[in-house]
């Protein structure tokens, strides 16, 4: 096939690294792949340096600027894809008002739990798409809950690469050692981890937490910081999986969530997870039994549930035996071979 991948994304977080990966997959099979990213980006940087891929770069701009639509209209031109695949808001957009999905099929992997808006734009961007690969089972369900219809949406789970599954020795302690890996967008709760931490070590505990990431709050939280040395604002990282492995706990309490990956990420270095009952979070810990949800955003909920682990190293093991389990059935392997189905069916007609 000749595929035509969409992603705008500014920044390579989590959606970006998945649009990568399955673009890299999806040319090991034997697929003609153009990925289109805006231009400049860590994406299409990382797609320039992928001599099996082709990058289409795309102006920076909204869905709908007419440089974002001239840029995304060439590069249909010049893939001539079989089918267009969407992997972020931006791209579905883009790829719907550049008309270049106009006699092509069109797949979107929507990672949000988010109701469109029921406005006649709207209307018009979520009907041209022909397939939706959901994430999570909550993902689908906003889906099918605005009325698309169910032949249109399947749950393709994001996977995980090979080296994402670290084998180590469970770290020791104390201290214990937090970790939290997520943007710095005002939704993934980093403030509450150090507030957490901050009550735990006032209940006697020697902890401290590790802050992987980056974005537009970082600056704010750390004017917080308790500078005491149980607080290390990390940055980004390429060694994600590594840092994992040497942890105790991973933190993430967010406000809301679709399918976060580094809940995956962090069972498959065996590392335990806390994290709120939102959105797909259960779905990934197995309901509770592959890690332990935290039901609000409450402070002494939140440090309840990590006191409770950190004094139970039987927990902490039973739930790393699960989360290794639950984790070895999301291999990017097995996300690309989903992937490439539904949009060989797309491609030739073949109904689900």
């Amino acid at each position: 096939m000749r595929l035509l991948l969409l992603d705008l994304g500014p920044s390579l977080r989590g959606g970006q690294k998945q649009t990568l990966l399955l673009a890299a997959g999806l040319s090991s099979r034997g697929h003609e792949v153009t990925v289109g990213a805006r231009a400049g980006s860590p994406l299409a940087r990382a797609v320039a340096a992928d001599r099996s891929l082709r990058l289409a770069p795309v102006r920076a701009g909204s869905e709908a600027a007419p440089g974002v639509l001239a840029d995304v209209a060439r590069a249909g031109r010049q893939a001539r894809p079989d089918v267009v695949y969407a992997g972020d808001s931006r791209g579905h957009g883009a790829a719907v008002w550049s008309r270049v999905a106009r006699r092509r099929p069109l797949v979107v992997h929507r990672r949000l739990v988010f109701t469109p808006g029921r406005n006649p734009l709207s209307r018009l961007k979520y009907g041209a798409v022909a397939r939706f690969l959901a994430v999570s089972g909550a993902v689908a369900e906003s889906l099918l809950g605005w009325g698309i219809p169910a032949d249109r949406v399947v749950v393709i789970p994001d996977g995980l690469p090979p080296e994402a599954f670290v084998e180590a020795a469970p770290p020791l302690a104390p201290p214990f050692r937090l970790v939290h890996v997520g943007a710095f967008d005002g939704h993934k709760g980093q403030g509450l981890a150090i507030a957490m931490v901050r009550e735990l070590r006032r209940r006697g505990l020697d902890v401290r937490l590790d802050l992987l990431g980056d974005g537009p709050e970082r600056s704010a939280l750390e004017k917080v910081d308790p500078r005491d040395g149980s607080v290390t604002f990390v940055g980004e990282v390429d060694d994600v999986s590594a840092r994992l492995s040497r942890s105790h706990l991973l933190l993430l309490p967010s406000d809301f969530e679709a399918a976060p990956l580094v809940l995956v990420e962090a069972m498959a270095a065996g590392c335990p997870v806390l994290a709120h009952d939102v959105g797909g979070t259960a779905e990934l810990v197995a309901h509770g039994r592959a890690g332990r949800l935290v039901p609000s955003l409450g402070l002494e909920a939140w440090a309840d549930g990590a006191g409770a682990l950190l004094a139970d190293d039987a927990e902490r093991e039973r739930l790393v035996a699960e989360g290794r389990a639950v984790a070895g059935g999301r291999t990017l392997e097995r996300t690309v071979a989903l992937v490439e189905a539904e949009l060989l069916r797309l491609a030739t007609g073949v109904p689900s």
